[in-house]
């Protein structure tokens, strides 16, 4: 980004940062005040074909500044009531480490399932269930009509079930530590 400034910009800087700085610090704290003095003059830098001159510039800073302390004070408030919609949340505890243990097998093995699959009913459903591509957008990236990739997807999703169970029934899944033992692995 170049450095070039525009001499009537520099001009209306030097004349009004102060009386808007000001007018920022009566109404906001220091750190606030000069975000919004940053802002302003921001938008008087895109704005300056629209803004008035002479007398009139004051003026249009001020009201500016009025709006841009306005959009802090509202973001303010926002992250106020999220903060508060956080805290009021009931807290749980964190998941033991025998159903974290169950929760990544279940995963690795839906994982090894999937790679068991074609290539083509792999990629449908990584970009179905993990990139969250609608229908019409698989379509797209895969080159099908929506109706085939409602029925490619259908059936993807069937071959891929079958594949899950018949690891399970002939026991090529791999069991977790803690649990292959029938206990706490040890």
């Amino acid at each position: 980004m170049s450095n070039v400034t525009d001499p009537k910009f520099d001009r209306i800087y030097e004349l009004y940062e102060r009386p808007i700085l000001a007018y920022c610090l009566r109404r906001t704290s220091r750190d606030h005040a000069q975000e919004a003095i940053n802002e302003v003059f921001t938008v008087a830098w895109r704005r300056l074909a629209d803004m008035p001159s002479g007398d009139r510039a004051l003026p249009w800073l001020y009201g500016v500044a009025r709006r841009v302390l306005s959009h802090q004070r509202r973001a303010a408030n926002r992250s106020l009531r999220l903060a508060g919609k956080v805290a009021s949340q009931p807290h749980s505890e964190p998941p033991g480490t025998e159903s974290i243990v169950v929760q990544r097998h279940e995963y690795e093995t839906v994982c090894q399932a999937v790679e068991q699959l074609r290539p083509e009913d792999r990629e449908m459903l990584l970009l179905s269930a993990w990139e969250g591509l609608t229908h019409a957008e698989i379509a797209n990236s895969m080159g099908y009509s929506l109706a085939a990739v409602d029925k490619r997807l259908a059936r993807a999703k069937q071959r891929l079930r079958r594949q899950y169970d018949a690891m399970y029934a002939t026991g090529t899944h791999r069991p977790p530590a803690s649990t292959a033992k029938g206990g706490d692995g040890a």
